[in-house]
């Protein structure tokens, strides 16, 4: 919210008594925002959310645990704040899934959502986000001997994810695509293996990550093979209205951006810990996503 002072105008004194309520409701509101950190200044924890199944972004292991590149997002968050406040901070970390991930941030149920999540203005009208952690194109992946190799993707049948932004990429730019919507990654997986579709669409990373993972292992192809149907930025989901909270996330990955047009700095170690070349996924970071972390941080600096 923007306040604008007229100097000099002498009000009404209806108009003045809403100006102090509207006021009122602004000084409140400042002080609801400051709430995440103080909360975690009194009990020393940060309730977080990431997803299960999005690997090498975060996945659940057998022991029940969460692990992959945006948790360690997380960690670097949390030492943050440890920092900030000069108190231990520890981490709650829950599972979340497209349908749920805003609500339950915009709730109050939880300070911050780190994972595949794209910023929109329709959902900034709930939460707020981060500065972008993540550039990819958004793509559709098929089976190698079940699409040929002069497949027209804008007619197939393509699994999708309800409740995210790739629904409205492909809608945009596939008209003539058929969209099967299913509750998560895994379930539109399977319905590519047991040929319900011909094809699932994510990010390029993401869709990599599910055909490394897959059993049986299959070839892939993503397409189009020339250029991505969108550009998405990932960021982190956080509660709206929270400037001091959202300030210390984005110093943080600001922090962890420094170097990376050198190819060296913390987020090019713990990205090449996932994306390098002994990383659970090789997906190196070129040269465009460089200059593209460093553009979108440079105002914070």
């Amino acid at each position: 919210m923007k306040l604008v002072r007229e100097g000099g105008l002498r009000l009404p004194r209806a108009a003045a008594v809403l100006t102090g309520a509207a006021l009122a409701m602004v000084s409140v509101a400042a002080t609801a925002a400051e709430s995440v950190l103080t909360r975690i200044a009194a009990d020393g924890v940060i309730r977080a959310g990431t997803r299960a199944s999005a690997a090498p972004f975060a996945q659940k292991t057998a022991a029940g645990e969460f692990q992959g590149f945006s948790v360690d997002l997380l960690q670097e968050i949390r030492a943050a704040a440890e920092r900030e406040l000069g108190r231990p901070v520890r981490i709650e970390l829950y599972e979340v899934t497209p349908s749920d991930r805003l609500d339950r941030v915009a709730r109050g149920e939880l300070d911050i959502v780190c994972g595949i999540t794209t910023p929109t203005w329709d959902r900034e009208r709930i939460v707020d986000f981060s500065l972008p952690f993540f550039r990819d194109g958004t793509r559709v992946m098929v089976y190698r001997g079940r699409a040929g190799e002069t497949v027209d993707v804008g007619q197939l049948n393509i699994g999708v994810v309800k409740g995210t932004t790739t629904v409205a990429v492909l809608e945009e730019t596939l008209p003539g695509a058929q969209l099967i919507e299913f509750p998560n990654m895994g379930a539109a997986m399977g319905g590519l293996e047991k040929g319900e579709v011909d094809g699932v669409a994510n990010v390029g990373v993401v869709l990599l990550g599910l055909a490394e993972r897959s059993e049986p292992r299959r070839s892939v192809v993503l397409l189009p093979r020339t250029r991505a149907l969108a550009t998405e930025s990932l960021a982190c989901v956080l509660p709206q209205n929270d400037s001091r909270w959202r300030d210390l996330v984005n110093r943080t990955l600001v922090r962890m951006f420094g170097d990376v047009q050198q190819f060296k700095g913390r987020y090019e170690e713990v990205y090449n810990r996932w994306f390098g070349r002994d990383g659970a996924l090789f997906y190196p970071l070129d040269r465009a996503s460089r200059d593209y972390l460093a553009d979108v941080s440079i105002w914070a600096k």
